[in-house]
């Protein structure tokens, strides 16, 4: 009977954390855009529109992706 409570609660608590870590495990493989990576507001657009991102943040992004190229290049110098 202790091994049928024990299971019980085992099964339980996989089955309450399993949904988060499922989650994490995605969200860890998405790649979001430069902004979007350190900013909650921005990461939630992104993930609920992307072309609504694109159209407000995209020229932001690709100007912020091509300074850091560029301090990237002066610094490996």
């Amino acid at each position: 009977m202790e091994h049928y409570k024990l299971f019980i609660v085992i099964l339980f608590i996989l089955l309450m954390f399993a949904p988060v870590t499922w989650q994490a495990i995605i969200r860890r493989k998405l790649n979001p855009p430069p902004m979007a990576r350190n900013d909650r507001k921005l990461y939630r657009l992104w993930r609920s529109d992307p072309q609504a991102y694109e159209r407000q943040y995209g020229e932001m992004d690709r100007q912020y992706l091509q300074a850091q190229k560029e301090k990237n290049r002066t610094t490996d110098q």
